[in-house]
């Protein structure tokens, strides 16, 4: 039987204030007809910081290590992100132009991330066992460099692709968590889909949602323009983005 503890800590970073100069550039930008640069992708995704590790209580080699386990042979990793596939080779039912995601968010502490460290062969097992039992591939990854890791506010990703497997998917990702006394972050979004239009580049869930946002975000400055500041906009996003994501309906089929 599953130990239930409450292992929720604060809600994902989106770090306004920190961002607060782009988000102003990106107001004044819009109210003055530019193109204003993108800015929501960075605030959903989070942003890596050199030195992240060692603010959170690791030593110097904390970062070499890390690399050396996410770039071990049970791992393919580009440089940025480390990944396990099982059977890859599997019918895709989504096809090849949409890949359904489940993210986590894990705490940062120390402690939380050593468990981390300790608990893949469990996720690795529980995602190779629902792959077989339901002839389907499922992948995971997370981030090659612990500063990385620590600074985005997606710890990692499973992927997907039957729109049916969504509920053992959520399920597995909960029981894996529980077991393994994991604290994990609460989120706007839990689920995905990575999405290709036509002949364009397959967009990650996290740049559907931006674009969403540069939307809706620039409607609303051009239709009321200079009747509110620069700041009350500002205060605007900062208090909406949340919920505007929230409502974005996901496309499983």
């Amino acid at each position: 039987m599953i130990k239930l503890i409450n292992l929720l800590t604060e809600e994902q970073k989106f770090d306004f204030d920190g961002n607060k100069d782009s988000i102003i550039k990106y107001i004044k930008a819009v109210k003055n007809n530019r193109t204003p640069f993108p800015i929501f992708y960075t605030l959903i995704k989070g942003e890596s910081k050199v030195g992240a590790a060692k603010k959170s209580g690791f030593d110097d080699t904390a970062n070499d290590k890390w690399k050396s386990i996410f770039k071990s042979n049970i791992f393919y990793s580009d440089g940025t992100w480390s990944q396990i596939d099982f059977n890859s080779k599997l019918v895709r039912k989504t096809g090849k132009d949409r890949t359904l995601n489940y993210y986590i968010t894990l705490a940062k502490d120390k402690n939380n991330i050593y468990k981390f460290i300790k608990s893949i062969p469990d996720l690795n097992q529980k995602l190779k066992k629902l792959s077989d039992e339901k002839q389907s591939p499922i992948s995971w990854k997370t981030h090659t460099i612990l500063d990385t890791f620590i600074g985005h506010n997606d710890s990692l990703k499973i992927f997907y692709y039957d729109a049916d497997l969504k509920e053992d998917i959520e399920k597995i990702a909960k029981e894996w968590l529980q077991q393994n006394e994991l604290k994990n972050s609460d989120r706007t979004h839990s689920h995905g889909a990575d999405v290709r239009v036509g002949n364009e580049d397959k967009q990650s869930w996290g740049q559907i949602l931006s674009n969403i946002l540069d939307k809706q975000f620039t409607e609303l400055i051009k239709k009321y323009q200079d009747k509110y500041t620069d700041e009350q906009y500002f205060e605007w996003i900062k208090k909406n983005m949340s919920e505007i994501i929230k409502k974005v309906n996901i496309k499983y089929k």
